[in-house]
């Protein structure tokens, strides 16, 4: 089963106002994601990679919504918010919902159908803002692994 139910045009949900999430399944997805985090200085020492670089960011030098999601989730579960934010403000949201996810009873989430789609387009505005040297944000203080 899909972590998230889907219609044929995905931008459409096929008219739905919601998509309903299985928890057992993101919450599986959240726990190896702040497993991969909280372990990020080992992985990242003993392979000498810090994280893969953006595909899109590497071909065109433009950045995709999810640029900085690895530094940012790994900055939140080491314990700097601001590090994080200023990498990708979605990486805190994620962290807060896997955390969420992993203390849900509930068996089905259920979410606004255009909230992701929002999620994505705010975090992309948000990159390209960053990328074109708006804001001026301060390289983040997350120390480097190894």
């Amino acid at each position: 089963m899909a972590a998230v139910a889907r219609a044929a045009n995905p931008l459409a949900y096929g008219g739905r106002r919601s998509v309903s999430l299985d928890v057992a399944e993101a919450r599986r997805a959240g726990a190896v994601m702040l497993v991969a985090a909280a372990t990020r200085p080992v992985w990242a020492g003993l392979s000498g990679l810090d994280g893969v670089p953006c595909p899109l960011r590497t071909l065109t030098g433009i950045p995709c919504p999810l640029c900085g999601m690895t530094t940012s989730v790994c900055a939140v579960v080491g314990g700097h918010p601001g590090a994080a934010l200023a990498a990708n403000p979605l990486g805190v949201l994620v962290v807060i919902a896997a955390v969420a996810l992993l203390f849900s009873r509930a068996s089905r989430w259920t979410v606004p159908a255009r909230l992701p789609l929002a999620a994505l387009a705010a975090a992309w505005l948000f990159e390209l803002w960053r990328f074109a040297g708006g804001g001026h944000l301060p390289a983040p203080p997350f120390p480097p692994a190894g």
